[in-house]
């Protein structure tokens, strides 16, 4: 059996099973002009880093309570009272962590009218502040405060 009738006699075999052969002769492939175009990737960009948003940090993004850790009453002289502030963030962006600011918030309870003090905030959650003494016309004064201005220090 010549290598053509092989040929053939294995492509009639392989068409029941689905494999279809070809006795075509062999050509070349196609030379580049005649090739397909090719298409280059696109270069694949770095994700962006994004900078986090942060707050310019106003007043009225903080809230002040004070927390009394003496209170010294003498009848109806009045009390001799230490307050610490208990100051908290409100604002809907958080404040950049590597920007220091002071904090001045105005207490008022004291019979002599009100006190000015001043927060040092940094690091974002750090504060260092000073407690405040007031003296209250009688013990059931309520002592309050709020935030008046806040300036970055660096």
């Amino acid at each position: 059996m010549t290598s053509r009738k092989l040929l053939a006699a294995i492509a009639l075999t392989a068409l029941p099973f689905g494999t279809a052969c070809s006795a075509a002769p062999h050509t070349a492939a196609p030379s580049p002009s005649t090739s397909a175009a090719t298409v280059s990737p696109e270069p694949v960009s770095e994700p962006a880093t994004k900078t986090p948003a942060y707050a310019d940090p106003r007043p009225s993004d903080f809230a002040m309570k004070f927390r009394v850790k003496r209170k010294h009453c003498f009848g109806s002289a009045g009390c001799n009272v230490d307050v610490e502030p208990d100051l908290s963030y409100e604002g809907i962006l958080p404040i950049d962590p590597a920007k220091s600011y002071e904090i001045t918030y105005e207490i008022t309870g004291d019979e002599s009218g009100p006190v000015i003090e001043t927060i040092s905030l940094t690091n974002g959650t750090s504060m260092e502040y000073y407690p405040s003494s007031l003296s209250t016309a009688s013990s059931g004064v309520k002592i309050t405060g709020k935030v008046t201005d806040v300036a970055e220090t660096n």
